[in-house]
């Protein structure tokens, strides 16, 4: 019964890969739309007409949102593949993936009505249901073990199929 975990990793494998390789293709994609809204205000810091700090005030953040979630999806999908054979680890994958979901349906232009777009969470649930059977295989695995306690090898039971040997 040792299945219902193997199915819940390579679940869990298959979708943070998908999700790494989706969220690094959209990231170099808006690699250079980025660099453009961010090299007006780096040449200024560059030539030193304003500070570091003026430089993070006058960043445009609300256009980056998109980034920065595309770059949490890929460091979670690097998370999620480190850490699929860790029953403890891989149940606090699952509210990040829950959140991660619920963050992209509801606020990024990434997953706006179109159907297509909202395809893209498949990874993320993927993750989410393979950490979820991956712990409940865990715990079926330990009631078996408390159930039954392994016979060692020198007590074995000897081999009588017709009960010749009664006591």
């Amino acid at each position: 019964m040792n299945t219902l975990r193997t199915t819940g990793r390579r679940m869990v494998f298959w979708g943070a890969l998908l999700l790494l390789a989706w969220s690094a293709y959209e990231l170099f994609i808006r690699f250079e739309e980025m660099v453009t809204w961010l090299s007006p205000v780096h040449s200024l810091v560059a030539d030193k007409k304003i500070t570091w700090l003026d430089y993070f005030q006058r960043v445009n953040w609300s256009r980056l949102r998109t980034h920065l979630f595309l770059l949490v999806c890929a460091l979670f999908a690097i998370y999620a593949l480190l850490s699929r054979k860790n029953t403890i680890l891989g149940l606090i994958a699952i509210p990040i993936a829950v959140l991660l979901a619920i963050f992209s349906l509801g606020s990024t232009p990434l997953m706006s009505a179109n159907l297509w777009q909202k395809l893209k969470l498949i990874p993320l649930v993927l993750v989410a249901v393979g950490s979820l059977l991956g712990f409940m295989g865990s715990l079926q695995k330990k009631k078996r073990e408390q159930a039954d306690p392994p016979v060692p090898y020198n007590q074995a039971k000897q081999y009588d199929p017709f009960n010749i040997k009664r006591q």
